[in-house]
Order: structure tokens, then C-alpha cells, then sequence
């Protein structure tokens, strides 16, 4: 990868809810583990199948020492940039952030987020990330009274040709939901959403993921997340019967104890 970026590129902001409140109750030597074993998974994940094995994909032009886009983590903050400025590059990242997003919450590690597409500067040897596509994703993401991740919707304007192979291919519109994403201080906003519960079996059900916490504020946003869930269900497109035909990037993510697979919890 490029050591200096400069241009447009699709970029999620995604922060790990709660973090605060993990490090204060949680011991530090116990957290690490945690908070390593996830960013392990999510290493694995950022690299594609080895195409040898002959596992249908989305993307069967990619290659496999190349990573999915460019992953950097500081602290409880999860900054994720595209390779290029292409639709393609848009679509693997928007893929890698829907399944990252599956992995934190069965890692109770809830993220709340939000992706863009606009200006961004990197330069790798400095350890430098700006730009306005990296501060829109972090306000966008602050604003949001839920546990989601939401898309701003400069991207149709400016990757119309993605957004209308999305809404041609039922899968893509089941995993990329269209919801009215609840805010903090301002009404609901119907953006494009990263459907978390799409195609994911958790087997001691949705409400085991999230937090029993009497603060309000926490309790609004599990709530919020929870009508979320039901929406997707209520739809009734949450999976795909015949997974063999799936890309690998889309198949089962299972939730549980048990060896997999099994079946879901409750009917959220």
C-alpha cells in the first residue's frame, strides 16, 4: 500500500460503545486479552480467502495478499479506509464493515458508526489521518442514539452507479437496510444501514448481545437497536436457506457456545 494518500476514499469511523466503563470495571490484564482476541478476529477477517480453495466471493478479481481496505485502530476507535476511490473499493470496505460489525457485537464489544466518501490524507510514514471524509464519518457516528452504523448519504451522490447495484440486487439491499436511524438531539433520518442482523444466528438470542444497564442513555440506545432488530425480522429477509450458493463473505456468522450450526435464540 501507498505510504502518502491523498484523495477521495470511502471511510468508517467506528467506535466501540462503553469502552470507558470497560476499562474502569474490567481488569486491565483481562481486557487486553478481550479487546486482542477481537482485533485477532478482525485481522483474519481483512483478508480475503484463498482463492485455490475454490470459495465462491463477491470479488474473484482480488487478491489474495491484499487486504480488504486499510484498517487502523487507536484505542476504541476503528478508522477503516478504502484501497481506491472505485466502486468496487467502496463495496469491499461497506462488506468488511458489515461483518466487523457482526464480530464486535458477539464479542459484547457494541459499535456504534458511520461511513463516508470525501477528502482523506494519510501518511503512513508519520502516522497521519485527515480529512473531511474522516470528520463527517466521526460526527455522523457521535450523533447517533443507537448501536449501528449508519451511511451518510453524500455517498449515493457520489457513488451513484454502487448504490443503484445495491437496489438491483435484493442481497446487497437486504445487508445495506434503508431505516430511519435514530439521533441524539435531532429526528430520524432514513439512511442506507449496515443490517448487523441480516444472515447472523445467535443462539442464546439478540438481547443477549447487549448490555442490561439502568443508565438511561444506555438503555434508549439498547431499545433503539432492539426495534432495529425486529424491523429486519418483521421483513422477514434475514437469511439466505441455501448458504452453499453464497459468497463466503456473506454466509452464516453464528453466535453461541455450541459447534455450529443451530438456531436462533428468540425471534429477533
Amino acid at each position: 500500500m501507498e505510504k502518502i494518500i491523498n484523495g477521495n476514499r470511502t471511510v468508517a469511523f467506528l467506535d466501540i460503545l462503553g469502552f470507558g466503563q470497560m476499562v474502569d470495571s474490567i481488569p486491565l490484564d483481562e481486557l487486553s486479552k478481550k479487546y486482542e482476541k477481537l482485533i485477532d478476529k478482525l485481522e483474519y477477517l481483512i483478508w480475503p480467502l484463498d482463492k485455490t480453495k475454490n470459495h465462491p466471493t463477491l470479488f474473484p478479481e482480488h487478491q489474495h495478499y491484499s487486504p480488504w481496505c486499510i484498517k487502523n485502530i487507536y484505542s476504541d476507535s476503528i478508522i477503516l479506509i478504502s484501497l481506491d476511490e472505485s466502486l468496487m473499493s467502496c463495496l469491499k470496505l461497506l462488506i468488511y464493515s458489515w461483518r466487523l460489525t457482526q464480530v464486535c457485537l458477539s464479542a459484547q464489544m457494541p459499535v456504534r458508526g458511520a461511513i463516508t466518501f470525501g477528502e482523506i490524507y494519510i501518511n503512513q510514514n508519520k502516522n497521519i489521518t485527515l480529512g473531511k471524509a474522516l470528520t463527517d464519518a466521526h460526527k455522523l457516528e457521535r450523533e447517533q442514539q443507537w448501536i449501528g452504523v449508519s451511511i451518510n448519504d453524500n455517498m449515493e451522490k457520489s457513488l451513484p452507479e454502487l448504490f443503484q447495484k445495491i437496489r438491483d440486487i435484493p442481497i446487497l439491499s437486504n445487508i445495506f437496510l434503508k431505516y430511519e436511524v435514530p439521533f441524539k438531539d435531532k429526528p430520524k433520518k432514513l439512511l442506507h444501514t449496515l443490517n448487523w442482523r441480516w444472515n447472523v444466528v445467535i443462539e442464546k438470542g439478540t438481547r443477549s448481545l447487549f448490555s442490561n444497564s439502568k443508565d438511561q442513555s444506555i438503555k434508549e440506545k439498547v431499545a433503539n437497536t432492539l426495534d432495529y432488530a425486529k424491523s429486519v425480522v418483521d421483513s422477514g429477509q434475514i437469511y439466505v436457506k441455501d448458504q452453499g450458493n453464497l459468497p463466503t463473505e456473506l454466509r452464516s456468522f453464528f453466535v453461541g457456545d455450541s459447534e455450529p450450526p443451530f438456531t436462533h435464540g428468540d425471534d429477533l
